[in-house]
């Protein structure tokens, strides 16, 4: 079941997510995105606008390095 998300008002994505896709590798954008589904998924937060921002960003994170199967490759080679 995928979570639901809700975009912070007032981002520009596009700026956003390119400034990371020039200044990290797709693996550290990976084990970011990786952290934050485990921060939503088991610890959890008792503020529902914030989880779904979180899930937000994640999600635009495993999209910026192309998709869910590339996300889960890349998890695999670093053992995440």
């Amino acid at each position: 079941m995928k979570k639901k998300t809700h975009e912070p008002k007032g981002i520009d994505e596009g700026v956003l997510f390119e400034a990371i896709k020039d200044n990290m590798s797709p693996h550290a954008v990976a084990a970011i995105a990786a952290y934050l589904d485990t921060a939503t998924s088991t610890v959890g937060c008792n503020n529902p606008t914030v989880s779904s921002q979180v899930a937000w960003f994640a999600q635009g994170l495993r999209e910026l390095v192309g998709g869910d199967e590339a996300f889960n490759r890349l998890c695999d080679e670093l053992g995440l």
